[in-house]
């Protein structure tokens, strides 16, 4: 079993980080799948759709079935393609898709704190959570975690305008957002005040957490992308120019869905931050230490995250 609320160094929230991925890993995997797949398959088919007709734009300007020549023909059919519904729904489905798998990680880690606490069975093994648990607790976050993902985005962008530092900064405090409203099921005002009083003095690490977590999550995710990659570079060089548009949908949503389900590792990252704020700040899971006076514990509390 693994104490969610403890404190913790970067280090061993990079560390633990993996070690609940690998516990729960068919539970998590399980929910991911059923729950963000289809968006994500949705993402996948729209962003292959955009690609191929963005390609097919280039094939035509090259046979001159399109004036190149004139700015307006050039560019009235460049707008079509980026306007196009296609375009819409690629970017519709894609933030939804990026939305319901942090609803997901999120879900499913209250619910193994809420049975952790509740048996408090020590043992390395799995704890059982099922997909209909993981749903159940979702439903109710996703219209306030909607609100919070667009007046949150809006903040940060505004912010970005006075000279981009401010909007880092934000984003970085707002990027525990949807953890706090999970755990805590605050508004967006509550959210926003509970996120400057628990990242203060640790905004570092945060932004450590995201930018080491989001390179191993990209890293890894070359496996899904690179595929959709080679094959456009291919048809761009016109090396495969009678290549079915088919492939090149296929190649996306591969790429797609492996990238998205991929991000549960940054969010599982972030889940354990707000755990070890909160732990640092107010103590929560002091009563488990206590009940677990007398019990072997696999892992060393940490009273200070050093340089973070």
């Amino acid at each position: 079993m693994i104490q969610l609320f403890q404190q913790r160094d970067f280090g061993d929230k990079i560390n633990v980080t993996f070690q609940y991925i690998t516990q729960n890993f068919r539970s998590l995997a399980l929910a991911l799948v059923y729950i963000v797949g289809p968006v994500a398959l949705l993402a996948g088919i729209a962003t292959g759709v955009f690609q191929s007709n963005m390609l097919n734009l280039g094939k035509m300007a090259r046979n001159g079935d399109i004036d190149s020549d004139s700015p307006f023909g050039a560019g009235y059919a460049m707008a079509l393609s980026v306007f196009s519904p296609a375009f819409w729904f690629t970017m519709i489905f894609t933030l939804l898709a990026i939305l319901v798998v942090s609803l997901v990680t999120y879900a499913h880690m209250k619910v193994y704190a809420r049975k952790t606490q509740q048996n408090a069975p020590i043992g390395s093994g799995p704890v059982d959570i099922s997909v209909t648990e993981v749903w159940e607790e979702m439903q109710p976050l996703i219209s306030r975690a909607i609100v919070i993902s667009v007046l949150s985005s809006i903040i940060a962008f505004a912010a970005t305008l006075f000279f981009v530092i401010p909007g880092i900064y934000v984003g970085i405090v707002l990027s525990l957002g949807l953890v706090v409203t999970t755990f805590e099921g605050t508004d967006f005002g509550q959210t926003w005040n509970r996120c400057f009083a628990l990242i203060r003095d640790k905004w570092w690490s945060t932004l450590g957490i995201i930018f080491v977590m989001g390179i191993i999550s990209g890293v890894i995710g070359l496996i899904f992308t690179l595929p959709a990659g080679i094959l456009s570079f291919l048809i761009t060089a016109k090396l495969l120019p009678d290549m079915s548009g088919f492939w090149l949908i296929l190649g996306n949503v591969v790429a797609t869905v492996g990238s998205t389900l991929l991000r549960s590792i940054i969010y599982v990252a972030l889940g354990f931050q707000y755990t070890n704020l909160v732990e640092r700040q107010e103590g929560r899971g002091l009563q488990s230490a206590i009940d677990s006076i007398g019990t072997p514990t696999s892992q060393p509390r940490a009273s200070d995250e050093g340089s973070y």
